[in-house]
C-alpha cells in the first residue's frame, strides 16, 4: 500500500460525492465465437459427508484474448471440438443447432470510461479478461463493473440459447467485436508478456542457451537450443540459473545459480549432461572469467574474509567513501581449476574496490583493476595491475584518474601480449582538465611495456560499453565491443590493423538487447526489438547475416496491436541536431478496427518523455510508451543535449548543465511536434521523467507554463540535499556539477534547484517516490511538496513503502505508479478526473 498526500484533497472529496449516471444504453454483439456442445457435467449429489459445497471447474482457461479458431479441444476420446463463429440474432440472441452447454466469447470495445453491466440468460459462469465475475441476479446473470477505455474479452458458459448484452453509460461509445489483437490499454496486461535474455553461444554456434521469463502465468526457464532454434534441453539448473559462458572449443556450459546461502557455480555438458557443481553457496560471487584454454576460472568473492556486521548497533562513519553503497572493499580474486575444483586466493581485501579482471592471452598472468580513495578531486584513483600466476608477483602497470562513476573496466588482453584494452571516460578527470560526461565511455589501450595509455576511439558518434562478455578479441585479432550509436544499441568491431577503425556490424532488428558472443568471437546470439515490435531472438556469424530463431508475444496473453512511432528529430535552439521520435495516439474508430494516428475530429493530448541525463533513451521496444499511446496520447520522446552516443561535444553538455540546455531542447521539441501535427492539443500536454528526468520535470515547470500536467518520478528538487544525502550524490555530482560545491558557488545550487523556484510552478504536479530510495532520497519530493502546498499550488505526493529507486521492486507497484501517471494526465490534459478520484475513495 502506498501513502498519498494532496493539497487538493477537498476537490477530490467533492468529486467523490457526484452520483454515477444511470446505465441507459444497451450494446448487443452481432457475432460471437462458441465452443460446444460440451460433455455433460455430473449432477451434484446431496450428501452428509464430505462437508462443503460443489465448485464448477471450467473446461477451458478463459483468458485475455479470443481463442484461436484453429485449435482443437478433445474432451471426449476420438473427437475434437473447435471454436467457431456464430452470427447472433436481433438483440444479441445466440441460438445453437444442438442442445447442450457451450462456451461463448467476444470482445467489448469501450472508447470512453464507463460503468458496464453484463447480462446474459442461461449463464452458469462469466469471465472478464480472465477474472470470474459474480452475478447480482438470481434468475439470470448480471454483473457490473467500471471499465477504462479499451478492449475486454468476455467468456461465458451458457446452457442453451441465450441473449448477451452490455449496458453502458448514456453517451458512452461501445461495441462488441471479434478482435484477437488489441492495443495495450491496461498496463497490468504486460504481466503476460514473455521476456528473453541471459544468453550463451558455443564456439561453432551449434549450441545456444537462452532464458525465458514471464510473470503470468509464471515462467522462468533456461533452455539449450541447436543452431536452428530447436530444443536440446529444458530448464537447465532450475529457476535461479543463468549462463556465464561456454568453455572454449567445447560445448560445456558454465552456469551460476543464486540461492539463499550464496551462489552455486556449475558446468553442464551439452546436449544431455551431466551437470557438475564447482562451487556451492559461494558468498558474494561476482564476475567470473574463463582462461583462454578453458582450464581455469578467475572470479571475485568474499569467501576469504568475514566482515563485521555493520547493522549491529550504532553505525559509525569515519570516511566519506563508507557512505557510497557500492564501495565494497571485501571482494577479492580467486583462481579455480575447472577439472578438479581446486582453488587459490590471489588477492586480499583492503581499502580499495576490485573493478574487473581478465586473463592474459597465454593464461599465465591476470590483469586486474582496482580503485582507491584519493585526497584530491575526483576523490578516487584507479590502478591497473599484472599478477603473474607463476611467480605470484603483483605489479602496478599504471594509474588512471577517472573518479568513481566510471572506472577502468571491460578489460581485454590483446592476442599479441603487448597491450591491455579497457573502457573508461573520454579523458581523465581533475587537474584542470575540461569537464566531461564521464559516462561517454571510450576505448583505451595500455602499453604493457611502457605503462602508457592512450584513447583509441576519437571523432566517433559512439559510446562504448560492456555486454555479452565484451570487450573481447575474436580469433582474428579484432576487438568486439557493444556501442550506443545515438538511440540505437549496436555491436562494433575495431581492427587494430586499420588503426583501430570502428565498424558497426549489421544486425537484425532496430536495436540490440541482450547479447552473447562465443569464446572465439566468431558467433553471436542476441535479442533485438524495435519501437513497434517486441523482442525476437537471432543468431549470426559475427559480421554475417542473422538468422531469426524465435519471436515472442505473438500468441496468448501478450498478444497486442502495437503503435509504430515516426521519426521526429529537429534542430535545437542552439543549432544541435536533436534525436526524437513520436508515437501517434490510439483512435477508437467507429468500426471495430483500432488505429494509431490523428483523430477524425477534435484534437489529441500529448505526453513528452525524456531522461535528459548522461544517457540516451534507446529505440528498443518500450511498453510504457506503448501504454500511453494506447491511452489516446501522442507521445514524444526527446534525447536532449548531454546524452552520450552523439559525439563528445554533445555528451559533454551534461557536465555542469543541471537544467538549462536540456530544458531548452525539450521545450523546442514540444513546439516542433505541435507545429508538425496541428491536431495535437497545445493545451493538453503532460510531461514526465524519472530520476534525473524527475529533476528535469520539476525544473521545466519552473521555467514554462506550456504544460498542463507534470509527473516527477523519484526526482531531485534541491541539488545541495541530493549532493549530500544521495548514495551517489557527491560522486555523480562531481561530474554533473562540474566540481561546484555549496560553499564555493552557492548561487549555482540555488539557480538550478527547483525547490528555490517553487513559487514559479503553476503546472499541476504529481510526485512519486519510493520510501526506501537511497539514490534520490524521498526528502527530495517531500520538501517540494511542502513548498508547493504552502504556496497553494496543485500538487500531490504518493510514497510507496518498501520501494527503492524506480518504484519497481514489486510488479504491483510498477503497475500502480505507471497507471497513476495516465490518470493524472487524464485529470488535467483531458479534464477527466474520475479514475484518479475513485482510486483514493
Amino acid at each position: 500500500m502506498f501513502r498519498v498526500l494532496s493539497s487538493i484533497a477537498l476537490c477530490c472529496v467533492l468529486l467523490c460525492l457526484v452520483p454515477a449516471a444511470a446505465l441507459a444504453q444497451d450494446v448487443f454483439p452481432s457475432s460471437v465465437q462458441f465452443l460446444g456442445p460440451l460433455p455433460v457435467v455430473p449432477t451434484p449429489e446431496d450428501a452428509v459427508f464430505p462437508l462443503g459445497e460443489h465448485q464448477a471447474v471450467p473446461e477451458i482457461i478463459p483468458g485475455k484474448t479470443l481463442p484461436d479458431l484453429s485449435a482443437g479441444y478433445s474432451l471426449v476420446p476420438g473427437s475434437e471440438l473447435q471454436w467457431q463463429e456464430l452470427q447472433c440474432g436481433p438483440d444479441g440472441k445466440m441460438e445453437f443447432t444442438e442442445e447442450g452447454s457451450y462456451w461463448v466469447a467476444a470482445v467489448l470495445h469501450l472508447a470512453t470510461r464507463s460503468e458496464v453491466e453484463f447480462q446474459l440468460e442461461e449463464c452458469t459462469a462469466m469471465y472478464c479478461d480472465g477474472q470470474e465475475l459474480d452475478s447480482d441476479d438470481e434468475d439470470g446473470f448480471s454483473s457490473s463493473l467500471t471499465l477504462e477505455p479499451g478492449w475486454v474479452t468476455v467468456y461465458a458458459r451458457v446452457s442453451g440459447a441465450s441473449t448477451l448484452k452490455a449496458s453502458v453509460d448514456e453517451g458512452a461509445a461501445a461495441q462488441w467485436c471479434l478482435r484477437r489483437e488489441t492495443p495495450l490499454t491496461r498496463f497490468a496486461d504486460l504481466a503476460g508478456m514473455t521476456r528473453v535474455g541471459s544468453l550463451a553461444v558455443a564456439d561453432g554456434g551449434d549450441v545456444l542457451v537462452r532464458k525465458v521469463t514471464r510473470r503470468e502465468p509464471d515462467l522462468s526457464r533456461l533452455d539449450a537450443l541447436d543452431s536452428k532454434g530447436r530444443l536440446l534441453a529444458a530448464d537447465l539448473g532450475g529457476p535461479g540459473a543463468r549462463p556465464v559462458a561456454f568453455l572454449p572449443n567445447t560445448e560445456n556450459l558454465l552456469l551460476r545459480r543464486a540461492g539463499d546461502e550464496g551462489t552455486d557455480l556449475m558446468v553442464w555438458s551439452a546436449p544431455a549432461g551431466p551437470m557438475r557443481t564447482l562451487l556451492r553457496g559461494e558468498s558474494a560471487l561476482g564476475f567470473v572469467k574463463i582462461s583462454p584454454d578453458g582450464r581455469h576460472l578467475l572470479f571475485s568473492s568474499t569467501a576469504a574474509y568475514e566482515e563485521d556486521d555493520p547493522t549491529e548497533g550504532n553505525r559509525r562513519y569515519v570516511h566519506l567513501r563508507e557512505r557510497v553503497s557500492d564501495f565494497t572493499p571485501v571482494p577479492h580474486l580467486h583462481l579455480m581449476d575447472v577439472q578438479t575444483g581446486a582453488r587459490r586466493v590471489l588477492t586480499t581485501p583492503a581499502d580499495r574496490v576490485l573493478d574487473d579482471a581478465v586473463f592474459s592471452a597465454d593464461g599465465s598472468a591476470v590483469f586486474y583493476g582496482q580503485t582507491l580513495p584519493a585526497t584530491d578531486r575526483p576523490w578516487f584513483q584507479s590502478e591497473l595491475h599484472r599478477l603473474d600466476l607463476i611467480t605470484g608477483q603483483d605489479e602496478i602497470l599504471t594509474r588512471f584518474t577517472g573518479g568513481w562513476e566510471v572506472r577502468p573496466h571491460g578489460l581485454a588482453a590483446s592476442p599479441d601480449g603487448k597491450s591491455l584494452i579497457f573502457l573508461g571516460p573520454p579523458d581523465e578527470v581533475g587537474g584542470g582538465r575540461p569537464e566531461r560526461n564521464v559516462y561517454n565511455k571510450q576505448v583505451w589501450s595500455l602499453d604493457l611495456e611502457s605503462g602508457k595509455f592512450q584513447r583509441l576511439t576519437h571523432g566517433l558518434k559512439l559510446a562504448f560499453d560492456v555486454g555479452g562478455g565484451l570487450p573481447r578479441f575474436d580469433k582474428k585479432g579484432r576487438l568486439l565491443v557493444e556501442v550506443a550509436e545515438g538511440s540505437y544499441q549496436r555491436l562494433a568491431r575495431l581492427d587494430p590493423g586499420k588503426d583501430w577503425a570502428a565498424e558497426v556490424l549489421p544486425l537484425s532488428g532496430e536495436s540490440m538487447g541482450s547479447l552473447a558472443v562465443s569464446p572465439d568471437g566468431m558467433n553471436l546470439l542476441y535479442t533485438a526489438s524495435s519501437t513497434s515490435e517486441p523482442v525476437s531472438l537471432y543468431r549470426a556469424d559475427t559480421g554475417g547475416k542473422s538468422k531469426h530463431l524465435e519471436s515472442y508475444n505473438t500468441e496468448g496473453p501478450g498478444l497486442h496491436l502495437w503503435c509504430e512511432p515516426v521519426d521526429a528529430h529537429f534542430t535545437g535552439p542552439d543549432g544541435d541536431a536533436i534525436d526524437a521520435w513520436f508515437y501517434p495516439p490510439l483512435q477508437h474508430n467507429t468500426g471495430s478496427t483500432p488505429s494509431f494516428g490523428p483523430p477524425s475530429e477534435g484534437k489529441a493530448p500529448l505526453i513528452v518523455y525524456y531522461y535528459a541525463g548522461t544517457s540516451p533513451t534507446m529505440r528498443g521496444f518500450n511498453s510504457t510508451h506503448q501504454f500511453y499511446a494506447a491511452g489516446g496520447y501522442g507521445l514524444l520522446v526527446v534525447n536532449p543535449r548531454g546524452a552520450y552516443g552523439y559525439g563528445d561535444e554533445f555528451a559533454d553538455h551534461h557536465a555542469g548543465d543541471w537544467g538549462p540546455k536540456a530544458a531548452a531542447d525539450i521545450i523546442a521539441g514540444t513546439h516542433h511536434i505541435l507545429d508538425e501535427h496541428s491536431w495535437l492539443d497545445k493545451d493538453g500536454i503532460g510531461i514526465y521523467g524519472g530520476s534525473y528526468g524527475g529533476f528535469m520535470t520539476e525544473y521545466l515547470v519552473t521555467t514554462t507554463d506550456i504544460y498542463a500536467a507534470a509527473v516527477s518520478m523519484y526526482g531531485i528538487s534541491d541539488l545541495a540535499t541530493y549532493w549530500g544525502q544521495g548514495a551517489w550524490g557527491w560522486t555523480y555530482g562531481d561530474m554533473a556539477l562540474a566540481g561546484a560545491t555549496p560553499w564555493d558557488d552557492p548561487q549555482y545550487f540555488i539557480d538550478h534547484s527547483p525547490l528555490f523556484h517553487a513559487d514559479k510552478i503553476n503546472t499541476p504536479l504529481l510526485l512519486l517516490h519510493g520510501a526506501d530510495d537511497a539514490n534520490v532520497t524521498p526528502g527530495e519530493s517531500d520538501q517540494l511538496f511542502t513548498a508547493l502546498s504552502i504556496l497553494g499550488k496543485t500538487v500531490e505526493l504518493v510514497v510507496f513503502p518498501g520501494e527503492g529507486h524506480g518504484i519497481s521492486g514489486s510488479w504491483d507497484n510498477r503497475v500502480e505508479h505507471r497507471t497513476m501517471i495516465l490518470e493524472w494526465f487524464n485529470s488535467f490534459c483531458r479534464e477527466q478526473p474520475e479514475a484518479w478520484t475513485e482510486r483514493w475513495e
